[in-house]
């Protein structure tokens, strides 16, 4: 739920320039940006500086507290390439391993004059990869750019050198591509000292800065940073170079407010201050969200079990709430929290709703048991029998056939279980295969009687090879109802504890 503008430019170097400038911290020229920066000014009156290290939550747990336990403080800002250095190697990033890292480098520094601002620093977009970067490096750049600008509560700041035509800089399309009317990207420009003045070039970029030719709603600012010539200029010095060369050179028609990095850094802290007024409802929301579930996952967590009798106590207080909940959905009563679907929550994805029809299904029991003795019914009266007798003419001689050969099927009512299946259709005989089915009947029943009678026990014989669907069907149907208590007990225990205790109980 961070608020943060986020640094992104083609152009690593300048981009780290303009965070310098704004951050006024002294960086390393030759460092080259690998990983997140994020860089928090709070304003306190002790000079402070202290680093750590986020680490990527895809990481191992092992390396994650390893990561976590590298904290650094400095005082002078000179020994921050160093410190960088350091963190560099703790993220496991060196010449001979990894290029990039996903985790974060975390910079606060506090001071009397600071503003209340944060910053985030990401790698440049790399176009192709090159010597000691590849392919896979060009990806996860690319995904942590993303990453960040892709948060609707970053302000993204867009910077460009005055060097290249806008046009042929990716980060415009790459920021439009999550902000496309432009409402939290602010446009930097740098390097206009290296335009002609008159030149058509500085032309298109004075237009850019006005917002006449990429329209943004933050707008564009300029800056002017230190030329190689100027590396060792103080930031006093750095900033009257900066007012000099804006107040003499074409670029002294645009608005004060939109040109030198003092205005640039107001410009940062008022729009921020806009931007979290602005989420302020919203990220309510979120919070009182996160305090929802905090407190669902606290009172499922119940009461403390350091000792055998509170452990007794708390397992009886969870046996009677189930065992409550068991019986009201047994007598089909759904008053119960346990119970209740919301339908708003579902949106107009048809399988969404469907699943959360399926998660109401499987809470109410009775309604789920009820719905399968119908299904059941259902089989029974259309699949029950063995052979159906009609008035289809069978091609074949009679007797060719054997009607006993029926196997089951694996499709019917309900959720079928390991070894239960359905039956399949119904054979269908022609009545002169009936017929030869029933006196093959006669002929294996024939026992003492007289002839042109018949043994009576021919009858039952018929009756139970005719029904032997019936025990597939039943297995099928108590199979099915035994999955849904199944079910019903795995999504109580879900609901009712965590689960870690649910896999010990289960």
């Amino acid at each position: 739920m961070s608020i943060s503008p986020t640094l992104e430019d083609l152009q690593t170097d300048e981009q780290r320039r303009v965070l310098d400038t704004v951050s006024q911290v002294r960086n390393n020229d030759n460092l080259c940006t690998r990983f997140a920066t994020e860089i928090c000014l709070r304003r306190d009156p002790i000079d402070s500086l202290t680093i750590r290290v986020i680490p990527d939550s895809d990481r191992p747990q092992d390396e994650q507290e390893q990561i976590k336990n590298y904290f650094e403080s400095i005082d002078d800002f000179k020994d921050l390439p160093k410190i960088m250095n350091n963190a560099m190697k703790v993220m496991g990033i060196s010449e001979g391993g990894n290029a990039f890292a996903k985790d974060t480098l975390s910079i606060e520094i506090c001071g009397p004059n600071r503003p209340q601002l944060t910053l985030v620093d990401i790698p440049g977009l790399i176009q192709t990869s090159t010597k000691g970067v590849s392919e896979s490096d060009v990806a996860l750049v690319a995904e942590i750019t993303e990453h960040y600008i892709k948060q609707p509560r970053t302000i993204c700041l867009a910077v460009i050198a005055a060097t290249n035509d806008a046009a042929n800089q990716p980060i415009l399309q790459r920021v439009r591509k999550f902000d496309p009317n432009g409402n939290r990207t602010l446009g930097v420009i740098t390097k206009p000292d290296k335009l002609s003045a008159g030149s058509g070039s500085e032309s298109k970029f004075l237009e850019l800065a006005r917002n006449e030719d990429v329209f943004l709603k933050l707008g564009w600012h300029v800056v002017k940073n230190r030329k190689f010539e100027e590396r060792d200029f103080s930031i006093d010095e750095r900033k009257s170079s900066e007012m000099a060369f804006f107040s003499t050179s074409n670029f002294r028609t645009l608005a004060k407010d939109n040109v030198g990095i003092d205005a640039l850094r107001l410009r940062l802290s008022y729009l921020l201050f806009e931007h979290v007024k602005q989420e302020l409802p919203r990220l309510q929301t979120d919070l009182e969200r996160a305090l929802q579930m905090a407190r669902d996952e606290l009172k499922t967590l119940g009461n403390s079990r350091a000792t055998p009798t509170e452990c007794r106590a708390f397992l009886t207080q969870l046996s009677m709430e189930c065992y409550d909940i068991c019986r009201s959905t047994l007598n089909g009563n759904y008053d119960n929290p346990f119970f209740k679907c919301d339908a708003k929550k579902t949106n107009s994805n048809g399988r969404d709703k469907s699943d959360q029809l399926n998660k109401a299904s499987s809470r109410r029991l009775r309604a789920a048991v009820q719905l399968l003795n119908c299904m059941f019914a259902n089989a029974m009266d259309t699949k029950a029998q063995k052979y159906v007798f009609g008035t289809r003419v069978s091609n074949a001689e009679p007797g060719t056939s054997d009607p006993g050969t029926s196997d089951p099927g694996t499709s019917g009512p309900g959720t079928s279980g390991p070894g239960t299946s359905e039956p399949e259709t119904p054979q269908v005989l022609s009545v002169e295969e009936a017929k030869y089915w029933a006196k093959q009947k006669l002929r294996l029943a024939r026992g003492s009687e007289l002839i042109g009678n018949f043994n009576p026990q021919v009858i039952g014989e018929m009756f139970w090879e005719q029904s032997e669907p019936w025990e597939v069907l039943a297995n099928f149907h108590v199979q099915g109802i035994s999955n849904l208590c199944k079910e019903f007990l795995l999504v109580l225990l879900d609901s009712q504890t965590t689960h870690e205790l649910k896999d010990r109980i289960w």
